[in-house]
């Protein structure tokens, strides 16, 4: 026998409790980024203020530093609407992918090592595990 380490697929059943905590989580870190724009923007002005006064290059440095912050910003705001409007267009009972952790899973001479390569699932609905899979199959204990 011998033990080795595997990933294992954790996803949860799309619920209506399930799907408004996402949104709503969603919709929160949206606000944290257009608060953090918001910031960015004013504390832009001043360094680049300060910038200015002490040399071009430093003036142009700090410019671009503040525009890819902002660029990140809102590329992540960009992201989280998008994933909004899915979550938003799926239906409920739909398995989404949410993580992978680790386990140690016991190899033995003779077993399928197919099963072994398809690895486990671990279901959640509404904060429960609802389901464990492995090798594709149900784990009934």
């Amino acid at each position: 026998m011998l033990s080795i380490r595997q990933p294992v697929a954790v996803k949860f059943i799309l619920t209506e409790l399930t799907k408004q905590q996402i949104l709503t989580e969603h919709r929160r870190q949206i606000d944290h980024l257009t608060e953090e724009l918001e910031q960015l923007e004013i504390q832009g002005k001043e360094a680049l203020e300060q910038a200015m006064a002490a040399g071009g290059d430093v003036a142009q440095q700090v410019r671009e530093q503040i525009e890819q912050e902002r660029m990140n910003r809102e590329q992540q705001r960009e992201q989280l609407i998008q994933q909004i409007q899915q979550i938003q267009q799926m239906e409920l009972g739909t398995e989404i992918q949410n993580m992978n952790v680790e386990t140690s899973v016991d190899v033995r001479v003779g077993d399928d090592w197919g099963k072994i390569l398809r690895g486990a699932e671990i279901v959640i609905k509404d904060g429960i595990v609802y389901e464990i899979r492995s090798g594709g199959e149900s784990v009934r204990e």
